[in-house]
C-alpha cells in the first residue's frame, strides 16, 4: 500500500512538473512570438466631455491581438510642449516606447488634450497669443482624460487602465488618479512636478512670475507659447552633465524628435524657425504647484503607484519625488526609482533599457 502511494505520488509530481515546463515553454514561445508581432495603428477623434471638443487617440497593438484586460492596458498622458505621438511614438529607428510595449503584450494608447496635436483648436490658439488668457488649463485637460479613459474602457470592455505619464503628463495622471482610482490599474509617474517650492524653472524667480506680483503668474506671456527646435535641444542639452553630448543620446534623436513634433502643428512652417504652439494653461498650473498651491494631494490615490526619473532631471526635483513618497499614504505599494546618468529625457537616452525594464517590472507585478 505504501509503495502503491509513493509511486503515485511520483507520478503526481512528474506530471506537475511536466505542466509546469509546458507552461514555461509556451510562455517562452508566446514572449517570442509577441515579440515578432506586427504592430498595427489605428487613430481616431472621440469626443470630449466639452461641447465642440475633439481629442485625438492612437491605438496600438499586436496584429490579431484578442486579449484586452485591466492589466494589459495602458494609456500615455504627454507632457507641457510636445502632443503624445512625437513623445511615445517616434518613428526614428526603434524609438517608440510604444511599440516597445505592444511587443511585450500590452495594448497602448495615447491621447493629445485639446489645443495640442490632432485634437482641436480653440479660437485663441489662432490668434495673437496676447490676445488670451492661458488655455488648457489642468482641469480641462482632467476632462479629457477621463474621456480618453472613458473611451478605452468602452469599446475594450475593461473596468481599468495603466497611466503612465511624462513630466506635466505625470502631474495630469496624479491628478486624475487621485479623483478617479477606482478607473487606474497602475499609475506611473515619470518625471513628475508635485511639492517642491523652491523650483528654478518653474517657480519663485522663473519667467513664469509677474516680478510686480511675486505671488502671481506672469499672464503677460499669454494663452500659448511658441517652442523652436533649437530652444528644445538647448533645454535638453543643459540638463547633459558632459560637453559631448553624444555619450548620452543618438546625436540625430533631437532634430528626429522635433521633427516628429512639428508635424502635429498645421501651422508650425509659417514661421521662422518652424515652431510648435503650445498652450500656457501648464505653466500656470505648473508656476501654482510650484509655489506651495497644489491642485491635488497624492493621500487620495489608492491604487500601485511608481515614481521614476532620470538623476538630471530639472523638471521633477528629488524633493518633488520625496514628497509624493511621503504622501502616498494609501497606495497599496508605492516605489521610487532614480535612473543614473539620466534627465528629464531618458526615454530617448542610452539608459532607457534600463527605465524601460523598470517600468515593465511594476506593471507587470
Amino acid at each position: 500500500m505504501g509503495r502503491k502511494i509513493s509511486v503515485e505520488r511520483r507520478a503526481g509530481a512528474s506530471r506537475w512538473l511536466a505542466s509546469v515546463v509546458a507552461v514555461t515553454i509556451l510562455a517562452a514561445l508566446s514572449g517570442a512570438s509577441a515579440q515578432d508581432a506586427k504592430v498595427v495603428k489605428a487613430d481616431t477623434q472621440i469626443d470630449g466631455l466639452d461641447p465642440g471638443t475633439k481629442l485625438f487617440l492612437r491605438e496600438k497593438m499586436a496584429e490579431g491581438n484578442a486579449r484586452f484586460a485591466d492589466d494589459n492596458v495602458v494609456l500615455f498622458l504627454h507632457g507641457a510642449t510636445g502632443p503624445s505621438t512625437c513623445d511615445f511614438d517616434l518613428g526614428y529607428k526603434d524609438y517608440s516606447w510604444a511599440d516597445w510595449l505592444v511587443k511585450r503584450g500590452y495594448v497602448v494608447y495615447m491621447g493629445d488634450y485639446r489645443n495640442y496635436g490632432g485634437s482641436s483648436r480653440e479660437k485663441a490658439m489662432d490668434e495673437p497669443a496676447a490676445n488670451n488668457q492661458p488655455v488648457t488649463r489642468s482641469y480641462l485637460a482632467l476632462r479629457d482624460i477621463e474621456a480618453m479613459v472613458a473611451h478605452i474602457k468602452r469599446t475594450r470592455g475593461v473596468r481599468k487602465v495603466s497611466l503612465i505619464g511624462w513630466s506635466w503628463g505625470a502631474m495630469m495622471a496624479g491628478y486624475y488618479a487621485s479623483l478617479h482610482s477606482e478607473d487606474v490599474h497602475k499609475l506611473v509617474l515619470y518625471a513628475p512636478l508635485y511639492s517642491f517650492n523652491d523650483h528654478t524653472n518653474l517657480g519663485p524667480g522663473s519667467a513664469l512670475q509677474n516680478k510686480r506680483k511675486p505671488h502671481e503668474f506672469n499672464f503677460g506671456l499669454g494663452a500659448y507659447r511658441v517652442a523652436s527646435e533649437a530652444a528644445n535641444t538647448a533645454r535638453w542639452n543643459g540638463e547633459i552633465p558632459v560637453e559631448n553630448k553624444d555619450e548620452y543620446r543618438d546625436p540625430a534623436l533631437p532634430g528626429e524628435f522635433w521633427k516628429e513634433c512639428l508635424a502635429t502643428d498645421p501651422t508650425s512652417n509659417t514661421r521662422n524657425p518652424p515652431s510648435l504652439r503650445a498652450p500656457n494653461g501648464v505653466l500656470e498650473d505648473s508656476f501654482y504647484q510650484a509655489t506651495g498651491r497644489p491642485l491635488w494631494h497624492a493621500a487620495n490615490i489608492y491604487v500601485p503607484t511608481l515614481v521614476i526619473a532620470g538623476a538630471f532631471d530639472t523638471w521633477s526635483f528629488p524633493e518633488d519625488r520625496e514628497g509624493l513618497m511621503r504622501d502616498l499614504v494609501h497606495a497599496p505599494v508605492k516605489k521610487s526609482v532614480l535612473i543614473p546618468n539620466a534627465t528629464h529625457f531618458v526615454l530617448f537616452e542610452k539608459p532607457r533599457d534600463q527605465f524601460f525594464g523598470e517600468i515593465l517590472k511594476f506593471i507587470k507585478e
